[in-house]
């Protein structure tokens, strides 16, 4: 299993949303582009204590807290976003979960026979970015797409990025989530700009919520509890989503304010945005 990095505090700050969102938007089909595996198991190391160990019995009632539960979290098993869209929206979806790890898609399709929902999930194996970018790859307001990747703006070998599923997915007027990570303060800003770009391109409204460690700069950072920084942004969801995304985040900028890892005070700070 190539994947190593579950349930570190960026998992976090993408799965606990996520959950509630695709429970209030109720999407007829659900599409995510880097899907990796269904869930995980997982140690109690810096990493883990740092996101979902420490912070677990702190959470309110949510269907992130109840689905991680029902899987496992207490026997340190870490529910994916592929299981959490699957036990959130159940039979009430269609799925298509893209990856280039063939494995992680065999575990997806074996974790949804499970549940009786193999007739409700498609695994793609290949270049998700062209997949979604193809013409016959359509979307509307009944989709939802959740862009999964680390680096937004690397291009495949046509030329293409993340960041362009991202804005088509946007233009159809499906209801769209993004998570990206980043290693400094140029970076987080690149990404800002984009996103206010695209946001002013298309007349369509993006919200952003970010958290990173306060050590950050323009050039790196010190700390890295499994990634320095992470946001998440969003487009054409109801106000009701956009409340309750920003009560998430929120709440983990307060927790993280003055968190420690590996015994050192590695504190976040956070930062939203609409545009």
């Amino acid at each position: 299993m190539p994947y190593k990095h579950a349930g570190e505090y960026g998992d976090v700050l993408k799965h606990l949303p996520l959950c509630d969102v695709l429970a209030n938007e109720k999407p007829l089909r659900y599409h995510e582009t880097n899907s990796a595996y269904s869930g995980y198991e997982i140690t109690e190391n810096p990493n883990t204590e740092y996101g979902i160990l420490g912070i677990l019995d702190k959470l309110d009632d949510c269907d992130y807290l109840r689905v991680q539960k029902e899987n496992g979290i207490d026997n340190l098993h870490y529910t994916g976003s592929p299981g959490l869209a699957i036990g959130v929206l159940q039979s009430n979806a269609i799925y298509y979960f893209h990856d280039i790890e063939r494995e992680a898609l065999q575990d997806i399709a074996r974790f949804s026979e499970t549940r009786g929902l193999e007739h409700h999930v498609n695994v793609c194996c290949g270049d998700s970015i062209q997949a979604f970018l193809c013409d016959d790859y359509v979307l509307d307001e009944d989709d939802f797409v959740h862009v999964d990747p680390y680096t937004l703006f690397d291009n495949n070998e046509l030329g293409n990025s993340f960041f362009d599923v991202f804005e088509k997915a946007v233009a159809s007027k499906a209801k769209t989530m993004l998570w990206y990570g980043y290693g400094s303060l140029y970076d987080q800003n690149l990404i800002w700009e984009h996103l206010e770009y695209l946001a002013d391109k298309h007349q369509k409204g993006i919200s952003s919520f970010d958290i990173w460690q306060k050590c950050m700069t323009n050039e790196g950072y010190r700390l890295n509890p499994g990634v320095p920084g992470c946001g998440i942004a969003f487009a054409n969801l109801s106000s009701d989503s956009i409340d309750v995304v920003k009560k998430h985040w929120e709440f983990l900028c307060g927790y993280y304010a003055e968190a420690r890892y590996h015994g050192e005070h590695a504190p976040m700070i956070g930062e939203a945005h609409s545009w």
